[in-house]
């Protein structure tokens, strides 16, 4: 085998890097506690930063450190850590790269549990938080404070699926000193290339895309940065973050066929996207591929690929009755947090909570949130499924 065969960050998933067995696709799972080590001297050389050679089974095995060699290859990483979930990916960067008196601004379109995370720990050990529109760069200077240390990014909103001019948000913390992080879930690391935009550090829940099986939960942080990429890889040993060996090769298996399943009912969505558009009851469609979504320029400028998680805005007006017994038709769509796995999702984001509220803030007349995820079932079956549960609640 040729090891000088040029191949795309697309190739990575798929080729990998070296693994024990070089017959096989995959790395084999190693479960272990106390990992044998073949001589005295290898015992007194141990040293938990050899990621080439763990000591300790806390401190993960060959296998993981093949995942987050070839997650680092996907993203353009120097190198990328996984932990148990996306939200300890955002609890990383905060224990690593934050002390008292520093302040994080979070978009007020992302991760909610994250600015939760923040009002109620990191608040307790002195670490502030501001909400900025990502939408509204005119407010950026008054929003975002000097003693700003983190701006994180979601690119697009989680429920609300804007995607912000994302080079000028880099550049607004570089203007401020600041560490720029970007959540790049919505991407998987394949259809956006953020370091090369100019920012420090990615999260991302493996939870959605990267697993595809809807059965594990897991995180991951990488940087380019080799002072930021130290001081992670030191807080995460001290804080024993550890993650499944099981998972860590459930996702190994997932990533051969990531762009595969990333793509696969994009089309199907952009079609719903278009059919939902259209009736009167809806007052927006927010899909970052579909034309007149927010952002959509931002999305055709910087991302190269979209998945099938979209969202819509019932018109204030529409009772809600109406809507809940419209989801409630739906057959091939189960209830449910999360995406990114085989099965098709929806969820509902009632007027008092804080995706819609913000939404409201820029689409007056906008009333409840539906977020759709389409799985793997047939497009043209969801497609139906929808048209039919729609004619029960709203046409009869």
């Amino acid at each position: 085998m040729h090891h000088d065969t040029p191949r795309t960050f697309l190739s990575q998933p798929i080729a990998g890097t070296e693994t024990d067995d070089p017959a096989s696709t995959l790395p084999p799972v190693h479960r272990a506690s106390t990992i044998f080590l073949p001589t005295l001297s290898h015992l007194k050389s141990a040293d938990w930063r050899n990621r080439s050679q763990p000591p300790y089974g806390r401190d993960g095995s060959r296998a993981a450190c093949e995942l987050e060699t070839r997650l680092a290859h996907i993203e353009g990483a120097r190198q990328a850590l996984v932990v148990s979930s996306g939200l300890a990916a955002y609890a990383l960067i905060c224990m690593a790269l934050l002390s008292p008196g520093d302040v994080v601004a979070m978009p007020t379109n992302g991760y909610g549990t994250a600015q939760q995370m923040l009002r109620n720990v990191f608040h307790r050990f002195g670490i502030g938080i501001v909400l900025y529109d990502p939408m509204a760069p005119d407010t950026w200077a008054e929003a975002v404070p000097p003693s700003t240390r983190l701006l994180c990014v979601e690119a697009p909103g989680s429920v609300t699926m804007e995607v912000p001019d994302l080079r000028r948000l880099a550049g607004l913390a570089g203007e401020r000193g600041c560490i720029a992080a970007i959540d790049n879930t919505y991407s998987a690391g394949l259809h956006l290339r953020a370091f090369e935009l100019g920012f420090h550090v990615s999260v991302q829940a493996l939870t959605k895309l990267q697993s595809g099986g809807a059965d594990l939960v897991m995180g991951s942080v990488g940087s380019v940065r080799e002072d930021i990429s130290r001081s992670l890889c030191e807080t995460r040993h001290f804080l024993g973050m550890h993650v499944s060996p099981d998972d860590i090769y459930l996702v190994l298996r997932g990533l051969p066929t990531l762009s595969l399943r990333y793509a696969a009912n994009t089309e199907a969505s952009l079609r719903l996207a278009e059919w939902f558009s259209e009736k009167k009851e809806i007052a927006a469609v927010m899909h970052p591929a579909f034309r007149g979504s927010q952002g959509h320029d931002h999305w055709k400028r910087y991302f190269t690929g979209a998945t099938s998680l979209f969202s819509i805005a019932f018109d204030a007006s529409v009772e809600t009755e109406k809507i809940e017994a419209f989801l409630e038709a739906l057959t091939l769509f189960h209830f449910g947090f999360s995406w990114g796995g085989p099965t098709s999702l929806v969820m509902l984001y009632g007027r008092e909570s804080a995706s819609t509220r913000h939404f409201e803030r820029s689409h007056p007349g906008a009333g409840c949130i539906a977020r759709f995820w389409l799985g793997l079932e047939d497009g043209g079956d969801l497609a139906a499924d929808v048209a039919n549960a729609w004619s029960s609640a709203f046409d009869a």
